[in-house]
């Protein structure tokens, strides 16, 4: 007997695809780099064409998998030295400053730090999970630059931090494959960025207000991933020679390669974690595979992986 599991995973998944009006600017997105999106978010919510549900099924772990890390967290802050903790969990921002510039959030929860007999607040602090691919390559300030939803968390943080008249910011990073796996990433509030993002809320406002949608950023390999780009209609620039070509044969060389692209990208995020664990120069062996190292004339060192 044969049984659909996947029928049953999209039944549930679909039940939970839900599109909420947003009345502000979120401080979550506020760092999105295009105008057009932060004013669709508001003023176009219902237009969004609803997160596949491979999607869905990522928050919904992520959902299931939060009061479980809260509760690690809390053991492992305990056991520390010196002692951490986590408080002020989903404390709403009400700062009349952000307020003039309807920005609106829920901060993860303040960082304290027990010391000189006392608990003292270091600053702002956000959990966030990561693929085991992922979080060995965010390490500093300059790391979140690598991804998309990673350099969001820099304006996102600083954001919370200018609320609470805070100078420091600190992510908790958690790796999904080991939840005890953690590390901080710490770094200031970057007034000029702040302002940066004052002023994108403030053209998001002014579209708003006048019922014009801001310009978006046109950006072939972006807009296609977006929500609202069926409604958007973004136009690409090709340089004035563009012709529509009946090749079958290309078509399926480029649908293959399409096809194939996550598992591209995945693999180079496996290249650069596994280079981060390597030592140059150091020969070794792990489970069936051989590592083990050759200088050239220039001085440069290459590898050799086999599987014995």
């Amino acid at each position: 007997m044969e049984i659909d599991v996947q029928s049953g995973l999209n039944a549930v998944l679909e039940s939970k695809r839900r599109t909420y009006p947003q009345h502000v600017n979120r401080i979550s997105s506020l760092d999105d780099p295009c105008l057009r999106r932060l004013y669709y978010r508001r003023a176009a919510w219902d237009k969004a064409v609803p997160h596949p549900t491979s999607l869905v099924g990522v928050f919904e772990t992520g959902n299931i998998l939060e009061p479980v890390i809260e509760r690690i967290v809390s053991e492992v802050g305990h056991a520390s030295n010196p002692r951490w903790r986590i408080v002020g969990s989903q404390t709403p921002t009400n700062d009349k400053f952000l307020q003039d510039y309807q920005i609106a959030g829920s901060i993860d929860g303040f960082l304290q730090v027990f010391q000189d007999d006392r608990w003292q607040t270091a600053g702002v602090v956000d959990i966030k999970t990561a693929s085991g691919n992922i979080y060995p390559q965010i390490n500093g300030y300059d790391d979140l630059g690598r991804y998309p939803w990673t350099r969001a968390y820099r304006g996102q943080l600083m954001t919370y931090a200018f609320a609470h008249d805070m100078e420091d910011c600190y992510i908790l990073f958690v790796n999904k494959q080991n939840l005890y796996d953690m590390k901080f990433v710490h770094f200031k509030v970057d007034m000029d960025y702040m302002e940066r993002l004052l002023q994108r809320a403030t053209a998001v406002n002014r579209a708003i207000t006048d019922d014009v949608a801001p310009e978006g950023i046109n950006d072939p390999d972006v807009c296609p991933k977006c929500q609202w780009f069926a409604y958007c209609t973004p136009s690409f620039s090709t340089g004035g020679n563009l012709q529509v070509v009946d090749n079958e044969e290309l078509e399926i060389v480029l649908t293959r390669m399409h096809e194939l692209s996550p598992e591209v990208a995945e693999y180079r995020d496996l290249e650069k974690q596994r280079d981060l664990m390597l030592t140059k120069g150091r020969d070794m062996a792990v489970g069936p595979f051989l590592v083990t190292w050759k200088q050239t004339k220039s001085k440069a060192w290459r590898k050799s992986i086999v599987k014995l």
